[in-house]
């Protein structure tokens, strides 16, 4: 019938990297609600709730974009192919974008003065 479609890649890579696609958009959508937010004055309950969020959203992005990385690397080293090595080249580009964001909104938590942090 066509609905039967085998993918020639394994599960783990497939969830892998729609777990961290998945993970890169919502920090972006929640960047954008905190900049909304400052712009129209959220309670300060809303913006330490967005900010948690997309601290979370920051470690987990970087923990799966590690094991992203690990997974093509041996990959790239088992098939010698060049497209596993481009895509561990993306992982990195969101383990650092994950990283500054997490050091970024610890930035913003010293600088409020530690307000909301207990």
């Amino acid at each position: 019938m066509g609905f039967t479609r085998f993918s020639k890649e394994r599960l783990l890579p497939i969830l892998i990297n729609r777990t961290a696609l998945f993970l890169f958009v919502m920090s972006i959508l929640t960047l954008f609600l905190y900049i909304a937010g400052t712009v129209q004055e959220f309670t300060d309950a809303t913006q330490f709730a967005l900010l948690t969020l997309y601290s979370v959203l920051g470690i987990f992005l970087t923990i799966t974009s590690i094991a992203g990385i690990v997974l093509d690397l041996t990959r790239f080293i088992g098939a010698k192919k060049g497209r596993y090595f481009f895509r561990a080249g993306g992982y990195l580009f969101l383990v650092i974008f994950g990283a500054v964001t997490v050091m970024a909104v610890m930035a913003i938590f010293a600088l409020s003065g530690g307000e909301g942090m207990n």
